[in-house]
């Protein structure tokens, strides 16, 4: 009898969870749908401004690997990037005063330089850097990413027999 009961109970718990999790689901579906039309202009001018400074952000030696736009609430915009060269202070300074007047590489650049000196101080026997994430969302994110040495030599090989 009490297993009975016991088996009850964790299923009616387990239903009203699921039951809870679709709720929360079908609300939020439900907010992203109701994003009024000017969100979604700003949102897009938002995301072509990115789209617009990543060519000056590889002119700072940082290569874009992908890029992935979250249409949720808040929107985001996650820009995956690895360095492919590193810059002196001064070629560092002419290029933030080159591009001084623009906000989103400013942005993306500082949290590129603060990404690096820190990724700069880690460092593991079995783990090699493998590429800075930013996630310019509310709040913003910054991801230093790493792969495992023997994933990382795997893929090197699999590259030079593509």
């Amino acid at each position: 009898m009490e297993k009975n009961s016991i088996l009850k109970q964790t299923s009616k718990t387990v239903t009203d969870s699921s039951e809870q999790i679709l709720t929360q689901l079908k609300n939020g579906f439900s907010k992203i749908g109701d994003i009024g039309t000017n969100t979604k202009n700003k949102f897009v001018d938002y995301v072509k401004d990115v789209f617009d400074v990543l060519p000056l952000i590889e002119n700072v030696g940082f290569k874009t690997n992908r890029l992935i736009v979250g249409i949720s609430v808040p929107p985001s915009i996650e820009i995956h990037f690895s360095r492919f060269k590193e810059l002196n202070q001064e070629e560092t300074e002419k290029l933030l005063e080159l591009y001084s007047d623009r906000k989103m590489f400013k942005l993306i650049f500082k949290a590129l330089k603060m990404s690096n000196e820190f990724q700069g101080k880690l460092s593991s026997d079995t783990l090699v850097f493998s590429e800075t994430c930013i996630e310019i969302s509310i709040p913003p994110k910054v991801s230093i990413k790493y792969l495992n040495k023997d994933i990382s030599n795997l893929t090197k090989i699999e590259t030079e027999f593509d």
